[in-house]
């Protein structure tokens, strides 16, 4: 676990020198990710068997809280996106907003202003309509906040709802595959604003409404929702206009999840930002400055 402007952050490469920035940047991380999905979905016991040995072994994923099947995982897909046992994770029914994932809480701020910012490391700061691509979404969310949750490679990587309320829309932005651990996001400009990302809007049951803003990574070949299960991000076919900026679908019958509700899933670790507005803001007390630099767990209390 490595320091880096004052947050813990797990990650995969050890920092990005010029080198290695430069051999990203010229690397088809799209298509090297879908390949990487492939292979990660493919059945081939030997070889199957080897690299999930070896892959929980170096990142010391705990397996004795995972949910497995009787005749094991068959390949790192199944790894990757493993279940928990029930009552593995504690969801605290006193919070109005719980931790969507297991990760490190990164970073936190407030949207102040017309033209909200987030911060994506230390002194970088972007407008939250870049990451959106929505202006007037956007503008919906002045006065909230925001916090950023890193998942490492070793992480449960299922994503659950942090609040009960209804899903009214989702946002599918198309873009490209950068890592995101903290060598990346200290040297990439706008990196969460460009990398793929699928967003889930909730409107909470106590009169609020939060983003889910789930940001895809190199290797990251899919980003999966439970509401909408056609849709697949850095999938072949795409799940829908790569040329758009941003493709928008809204519900035709109801998605209403309770706190605690398993939402969507990563296959593999990236990043998630959790976005919520004055009205939740307002009426809760949030507890990002104590866990700021911290590991997190999903059902965790963040807001109460």
């Amino acid at each position: 676990m490595l320091k880096n402007g004052g947050f813990s952050v797990y990650y995969i490469y050890q920092g990005m020198n010029s080198i290695t920035y430069s051999f990203l940047k010229l690397l088809p991380k799209n298509a090297v990710s879908r390949v990487f999905g492939v292979f990660s979905r493919a059945k081939i016991p030997l070889i199957s068997k080897f690299f999930m040995n070896w892959f929980a072994k170096h990142y010391k994923i705990n397996l004795e809280e995972s949910e497995i099947p009787e005749k094991g995982f068959e390949n790192i897909h199944e790894l990757f996106t493993r279940k928990l046992k029930k009552d593995a994770r504690i969801i605290e029914d006193n919070a109005e907003v719980i931790c969507p994932v297991d990760g490190v809480l990164t970073a936190f701020g407030f949207l102040w202003g017309e033209n909200p910012e987030y911060m994506q490391a230390k002194g970088k700061f972007y407008n939250l309509e870049s990451l959106l691509r929505n202006k007037e979404l956007a503008k919906r969310f002045s006065g909230g906040i925001w916090a950023t949750i890193y998942l490492s490679p070793h992480n449960y990587h299922r994503i659950h709802s942090p609040v009960s309320g209804n899903v009214i829309a989702a946002y599918y932005c198309p873009g490209t595959l950068w890592p995101v651990n903290a060598g990346s996001v200290k040297r990439i400009e706008g990196l969460f604003s460009i990398n793929e990302r699928l967003i889930t809007q909730i409107n909470t049951y106590g009169g609020g409404e939060i983003l889910l803003v789930k940001i895809g990574a190199t290797n990251v070949g899919r980003i999966a929702v439970d509401y909408k299960k056609d849709w697949f991000t850095n999938s072949m076919p795409p799940l829908a206009s790569r040329k758009a900026l941003f493709t928008k679908w809204e519900p035709e019958q109801t998605y209403a999840y309770t706190k605690g509700q398993e939402i969507a899933r990563f296959e593999m670790g990236s990043t998630v930002i959790l976005v919520c507005n004055r009205a939740v803001l307002q009426r809760t007390k949030h507890r990002f400055i104590e866990l700021e630099g911290k590991n997190v767990l999903m059902g965790q209390s963040l807001m109460v």
